[in-house]
């Protein structure tokens, strides 16, 4: 088995797109039926292993997801996403897996963003 799709849920399916598409580079690949009978969009970004299905949660308005979003430079993603008005609700800071920043997406789904680092190397 291996992970091929994860959910980010917004109540204003388009407004999420937009946010996805014009401030994060993923681009619409598909749609598919899967939640509440409803046509939900599948974007991807530069790998195809791994796509983004934008749904709305229906009756269960609390579903949130959390995004981990891979970078291989979190500072200079972190800048050119502020500049392009992404609201980071945390700035870059130091984890035990990398330097990571933190922002919500239009449906208020947590989006890590994560340059990952061993600090074990030397």
């Amino acid at each position: 088995m291996r992970l091929r799709y994860t959910t980010a849920f917004a109540d204003d399916i388009e407004k999420q797109i937009s946010f996805y598409t014009e401030k994060l580079g993923f681009k619409v690949a598909d749609k598919k039926f899967l939640y509440n009978d409803s046509e939900c969009p599948v974007l991807y970004t530069s790998s195809l292993d791994l796509f983004l299905i934008v749904a709305n949660p229906g009756e269960n308005s609390n579903s949130a997801s959390y995004i981990i979003l891979n970078t291989y430079d979190c500072l200079n993603d972190y800048h050119t996403l502020k500049l392009a008005g992404v609201c980071f609700n945390k700035e870059p800071q130091y984890l035990p897996m990398g330097l990571a920043a933190e922002f919500f997406d239009p449906g208020n789904n947590r989006v890590l963003l994560l340059e990952e680092r061993n600090y074990n190397k030397s």
